[in-house]
Formats: C-alpha cells, sequence, structure tokens
C-alpha cells in the first residue's frame, strides 16, 4: 500500500494519470461531436442501433486508447531512468516487482477510468437519440468491458517494452509498429493473428456486431497475464545494467 502511494506521487510528476484523463475526455468528445454531425447517416445504416451506437463510434475513441496506452507506458517509466535511479533502488528496501506491479496497477485503473468516461458518452447519446426502446444498457456495459479488455493485452506489453529500454523513444517506436502491423492484420479472421496484441485490442473496432467474442476475451486475459508475469520475473531477476 505504501509502494502504491509513493508511486501515484511521482506519477502526478510524469503526467501518466493526466495522459490517459485526457484520452477519455478526448474519446467523449469525439463521439458527441461524431454522432450530431453524422446522425442521420448513422441511424440510417442498415444495423441494430445498438450496433451502430457502438461500432461506429468505437474506432477512433480505441486509436486514442491506443496511442494513449502507448504514451502513457512509455513515460511511467522514463522517470525512473532519470541520473540511473531504477539502479539506485536496489540499494533501498524497495520492490521492484512491487514497483513495476503498482506501475501496472496504476495504468489499469487510469484506462478503466478513461474507458468509463468515453462510455458515459455513449450512454448519454444512446439513451436520448436511439429509437425508443432499442437502447440496451446491458449491451452499452459488455461492450465497455469487452473493449477494456481487448486493451489489457497492449497495456501490459508496453509497460514491459517501456521497463527494460532506457530511451523513451524505442517503446514509442515498438508501439507505432505495433499500431501499424495491427491495423494491416486487424481484418483477417485467422486465429493465429491473435497472437498479436493490437490485432486483438483492434477486434471491437472492425466488426459490425457489438456483441463481445468470447475467443478474443479468453486470449486477451491470457496474453495479459502473460506480459505482465514475464515483466514481474524481469524486474526481480534481470537487473538494470
Amino acid at each position: 500500500m505504501i509502494s502504491l502511494v509513493i508511486e501515484l506521487r511521482k506519477e502526478k510528476r510524469t503526467g501518466v494519470i493526466a495522459v490517459l484523463l485526457l484520452v477519455g475526455v478526448l474519446g467523449a468528445a469525439y463521439a458527441f461531436a461524431n454522432f450530431i454531425i453524422r446522425k442521420n447517416t448513422l441511424l440510417n445504416l442498415p444495423m441494430a442501433p445498438m450496433d451502430i451506437l457502438l461500432t461506429q463510434l468505437y474506432g477512433v475513441i480505441m486509436i486514442l486508447n491506443m496511442f494513449g496506452i502507448v504514451v502513457a507506458a512509455c513515460m511511467i517509466y522514463n522517470l525512473e531512468f532519470k541520473g540511473a535511479a531504477i539502479k539506485k533502488m536496489y540499494m533501498l528496501p524497495v520492490s521492484i516487482p512491487g514497483l513495476y506491479f503498482c506501475k501496472f496497477l496504476i495504468l489499469t485503473v487510469m484506462l478503466l477510468s478513461s474507458v468509463a468516461l468515453q462510455n458515459l458518452a455513449l450512454l448519454k447519446i444512446g439513451m436520448t437519440n436511439l429509437p425508443q426502446g432499442a437502447f440496451s444498457s446491458g449491451t452499452l456495459i459488455a461492450f465497455a468491458g469487452y473493449s477494456f479488455l481487448t486493451s489489457m493485452p497492449v497495456l501490459s506489453l508496453m509497460l514491459l517494452v517501456a521497463s527494460r529500454l532506457e530511451n523513451m523513444w524505442v517503446p514509442l517506436g515498438v508501439g507505432v509498429a505495433g499500431f501499424l502491423s495491427g491495423m494491416a492484420l486487424g481484418t483477417s479472421k485467422a486465429s493465429l493473428f491473435l497472437a498479436h496484441p493490437f490485432v486483438i485490442m483492434l477486434k471491437p473496432a472492425v466488426t459490425m456486431s457489438a456483441q463481445p467474442d468470447f475467443s478474443v476475451i479468453v486470449v486477451a486475459v491470457l496474453e495479459t497475464f502473460l506480459f505482465l508475469g514475464i515483466g514481474l520475473w524481469m524486474a526481480k531477476n534481470v537487473r538494470y545494467e
């Protein structure tokens, strides 16, 4: 608990909390603006109203979330590498794996807050603009959970990469490469490509249905724990040079 409090104080200096909150606000604002401008076009699409609300607005929101995760993960470890601070911590009664887990927890909670803000905007839009009786809060909650879970593999991977590379531009480049390759492979139906974390995050945005895909959820959870486990193991057993 003390480690978490210390980490929260540190992250106020890095700007990580502000970045992910800003992503949530921008995503919510985009949803409102997009629906206002394209309302008639969207509602005339040959799709169920809830599918229109969730899938047609999520694409840009997903991109904002993805780059928010990449930037936040790069920033959250940048402070530790300044002045070789992370190396000096080995001389202190500080758990390096505990530090890693606290950073993961902070990023996860802030991403969840961002997703909540965005889905509150979708809730408002759905309740006031969809045809009477078409809005389903259960579908919205399920899709919100689905979009959050499919974002977690990218978060855990980017934190792992950022924790091992001192130059912040390198993990940032990895994130951009992941986004571009994910965009190229995201529409494929081949199950093999689900091994790519960025493809998993893209899945809710490239389908025409708001119904979560259980197989994608399973892979997302497994990859999240895999990357988290690797990160914790490396924090414990691989010292920074």
